[in-house]
């Protein structure tokens, strides 16, 4: 099956990424850029530079989404990401609610020039702590799922994509993607709650699209490609994903019909990037 990973991250120095590329196993990689970050989860990101060459040397196969810092970019910040390649944005980690009206300007320059944002939403990995001055978020308080809806109804024609599902806050996200056309979710981050995804991929929306929940999430690993642990990682996520909607989905849901899977795989993800390709 064709599958897109439409949520994953790069390493510095990786290692490993031609067996990736070369396996058949994934359509497309996501890269989300986070070199403004550091160290997290016991991982170095790659730098942006490092991000850039993998797309180049894995023209098509790697696609990235360009680290924003919401508190200090300027709206033209944006741009500058989409001409460097980026096909989208990934804040993280920013000091305010993603709906504080400081960060508008940012999301505007999205909207206009078809840059889906991926928002992590949900619980983090922790990554360092206080050491004199802010200059990152700590914990989940600013990354709310609830915070999205403002954005999406600001503005109806930004992408937004909200990572990971906004585990452990449940009802926020599903109302979001109930009521907003443009919010979709990726799945990573979801297996420790798997006992509710069925009724979630069967729920109907009511955002004025007339979709089912299937055709908001996205396949994503959320892995850090480039460390063989990773690599191998990922394509176990992959093949249990596989495995759960043929055996358990086809059996018994209308969301694992062949069309209906192929959604979740790849489909909602084509969607997103016809949106991202198209020229501003």
């Amino acid at each position: 099956m064709k599958v897109i990973d439409a949520h994953a991250h790069l390493v510095h120095n990786p290692a490993g990424l031609d067996q990736i590329a070369e396996s058949g196993e994934f359509e497309e990689i996501w890269i989300m850029d986070l070199s403004g970050i550091g160290e997290l989860a016991g991982y170095q990101f790659a730098d942006q530079a490092e991000v850039l060459e993998i797309t180049r040397r894995y023209p098509g196969f790697f696609r990235a989404y360009g680290f924003i810092d919401l508190d200090r970019d300027p709206p033209e910040q944006v741009r500058k990401l989409r001409d460097l390649g980026f096909i989208g944005l990934k804040p993280y980690k920013q000091l305010k609610p993603y709906s504080d009206p400081g960060y508008f300007p940012l999301y505007a320059e999205a909207e206009k020039l078809g840059m889906p944002i991926l928002f992590h939403t949900g619980l983090i990995a922790q990554s360092r702590r206080y050491s004199g001055e802010v200059t990152r978020g700590f914990g989940p308080e600013n990354m709310h799922p609830a915070y999205l809806a403002s954005i999406a109804e600001a503005f109806p024609g930004l992408s937004i994509v909200a990572g990971h599902l906004g585990w452990p806050f449940w009802e926020e996200m599903e109302e979001n993607y109930y009521y907003y056309a443009n919010i979709t979710g990726d799945i990573s981050g979801y297996r420790k709650c798997i006992d509710r995804l069925p009724a979630l991929l069967d729920r109907r929306a009511h955002d004025g699209t007339d979709r089912y929940f299937n055709e908001k999430l996205h396949f994503a690993t959320d892995e850090f490609y480039g460390t063989p642990e990773s690599n191998a990682r990922a394509l176990k996520i992959k093949h249990f994903w596989e495995l759960y909607f043929e055996l358990i989905g086809s059996v018994y849901y209308r969301w694992g019909a062949p069309e209906e899977r192929e959604k979740f795989f790849r489909g909602n993800a084509l969607k997103l990037l016809k949106e991202s390709l198209k020229e501003s």
